[in-house]
């Protein structure tokens, strides 16, 4: 036999020897994308369901009449009165010499309060 029929045959031989191995790496490639790609839509699905559950919860706290139940359990607040609101004009802009800024906010809310018995109650609750 001749050597270029020897080569010819090697060829011919590790020819389909090398197809099938590289496709056979490339068939056990193919198969771990494709187990990425199950387990990558399973967590999606999972991830759509805790969504869908988290947003039912929200809702559900947020519920105003639920709210006003928690609010009315909770915070013992009453609504404003109109006798709680002063004019900007009795907040102090300057005190005078040797007086804090709370010692005459203090006073002028006071003074405003005499003249108002509800305000003056406040006043006189809070101290």
């Amino acid at each position: 036999m001749n050597s270029t029929k020897l080569a010819t045959l090697a060829l011919w031989i590790a020819l389909p020897c090398l197809i099938g191995f590289s496709s056979l790496v490339m068939k056990n490639m193919v198969q771990e994308l494709e187990n990425e790609l199950d387990s990558i839509n399973h967590n999606i699905q999972d991830d759509i369901k805790s969504i869908h559950v988290l947003k039912a919860e929200w809702s559900h706290l947020n519920n105003p009449s639920r709210l006003r139940k928690l609010v009315a359990k909770h915070i013992s607040l009453n609504p404003v009165q109109a006798e709680q609101i002063i004019n900007y004009s009795a907040l102090p802009f300057s005190h005078e010499d040797g007086e804090s800024r709370k010692v005459a906010a203090r006073k002028n809310i006071s003074n405003y309060a005499e003249q108002n018995k509800g305000l003056k109650r406040l006043t006189n609750a809070q101290r």
